[in-house]
């Protein structure tokens, strides 16, 4: 999330300032679903998923800024470098530079620049500058039935998994749990990020970062639960994933593999999110589950000796699922990240520490 993240522990501290505004209804979305009816969200049909055209060097790249503003606003000009390094060409949205108190502009602000990129034929993906907190307040204002008519590549993490989990569930597409264009795009992120958007076939496996010192693990995958599932890809940041909660984005989690991960999150606050998680049935519901490299998320000192400490929560609340379960996964808040296509088939070896893409997420040029 860039400087600003510096400044803020968590997105706790935002979601006390801000509640999320009412929920349009699925009909509102699309009135060709005025018809169906349910009692929850989760027993809502999902559109068929549609996949985006897969990129090409030279391709235009919008950026957009739809959560937290971009503190320094000379990092634009690193973010247009690492477009660059990637073969494309960035176009920034006419609100980059915009700033609402903590948000990058006012919610028509960014909502305009997300319809733009999305309905502009010479912009092939759209990538996020940032996250923080904001992407909430856009749910049920997006033009789902533009973006279905207008596939193409989001990407981004953190804050904006409210948007990955909405597109997904209301428009059907897939989309890219990746680096954001203001943070870190080293070498070999980079090229998982090349291979990710521009070649149409299948990832494949899902790896961490070779480990120079065996007896110094710094990225380990740990088995929390051991088995094989199969099943579509969904998930992202925990706490966007608790926030969406009881409204109509709420994460499907029924026979997909589940990823999780957070930043800045005492191991209490885990808790919190996965027992709500569990009592709402999406745990139970997953065929199985990842958990992420989760970034300063140890207890505070004065807590130390009363609090449990993170792999004692993910055994708790994960490890009796009878879900195969891996722990580790470097994605999300960490300086080298996975690309994980959201929506698309994968396997997960929780047995064996083995995560595989099964599916092509985008179509071919």
């Amino acid at each position: 999330m860039g400087r600003f993240s510096e400044t803020v522990k968590s997105r706790r501290s935002f979601l006390r300032l801000v509640s999320l505004g009412g929920a349009a209804s699925l009909a509102a979305a699309n009135p060709a679903w005025a018809k169906k009816k349910s009692k929850s969200a989760d027993s809502i049909s999902a559109p068929p998923p549609i996949k985006p055209r897969v990129l090409r060097p030279g391709d235009t790249v919008g950026l957009v800024a739809p959560a937290s503003y971009t503190f320094d606003l000379w990092q634009l000009d690193d973010a247009s470098a690492r477009v660059e390094a990637l073969g494309l060409q960035p176009k920034f949205g006419k609100h980059v530079r915009g700033r609402r108190g903590f948000l990058s502009g006012t919610d028509d602000e960014r909502l305009e620049d997300l319809h733009s990129m999305f309905a502009d034929r010479s912009v092939a993906a759209i990538f996020a500058l940032q996250g923080g907190y904001g992407t909430p307040r856009l749910l049920d204002r997006l033009d789902y039935d533009l973006i279905r008519r207008n596939p193409k590549i989001l990407l981004g993490y953190s804050d904006i998994t409210g948007l990955h989990l909405a597109i997904g569930k209301k428009a059907g597409l897939v989309t890219f749990h990746g680096p954001n264009m203001v943070g870190a795009l080293p070498p070999r992120t980079l090229e998982l990020l090349k291979k990710a958007l521009f070649v149409p076939e299948p990832i494949g496996e899902v790896t961490n970062p070779a480990e120079p010192d065996p007896l110094n693990v710094e990225f380990p995958l740990r088995t929390v639960a051991p088995g094989v599932a199969r099943g579509r890809i969904v998930g992202g940041n925990l706490t966007l994933v608790s926030a969406t909660m009881g409204t109509p984005y709420e994460i499907e989690t029924k026979d997909r593999i589940v990823f999780l991960e957070d930043t800045g999150e005492a191991p209490y606050r885990i808790d919190r999110m996965l027992v709500q998680l569990r009592l709402a049935g999406k745990l139970q519901q997953a065929a199985g589950i990842v958990f992420g490299t989760c970034t300063d998320c140890g207890p505070g000192k004065s807590s130390f000796e009363l609090s449990l400490s993170l792999s004692e929560v993910l055994e708790e609340q994960l490890g009796s699922l009878g879900k195969p379960v891996l722990a580790g996964l470097v994605f999300g808040h960490t300086k080298e990240k996975a690309i994980l296509p959201i929506g698309v088939e994968a396997e997960l070896d929780a047995s064996a520490h083995h995560v595989t893409i099964t599916e092509a997420a985008t179509l071919p040029a």
